[in-house]
């Protein structure tokens, strides 16, 4: 025969008591953190998409003046007789 678990013997306890007692106005502070957190989460998303943008827009603007694609100049001038 095993010893009684505190915890088995705990929560039989808890279901045997029946529904505990729910705060009244739990609804009311679940909805402002919901708010809450989805306010936050567009202004990350908007933040990230101006960052984005910005960097983009930094890029652009770097590749115009630098122009990457060209070949750099020639540091030698080339023979003048044939």
């Amino acid at each position: 025969m095993r010893l009684p678990d505190r915890k088995e013997t705990e929560v039989r306890r808890l279901l045997d008591g029946g529904p505990l007692p729910v705060p009244p106005d739990l609804a009311e502070r679940a909805l402002v953190r919901g708010e809450r957190l989805l306010r936050r989460r567009q202004v990350v998303l908007l933040v990230t998409w101006a960052v984005l943008l910005g960097a983009l827009l930094a890029f652009t603007f770097w590749a115009l003046l630098a122009e990457p694609w060209t070949a750099p100049p020639s540091r030698t001038t080339p023979p003048l007789g044939w």
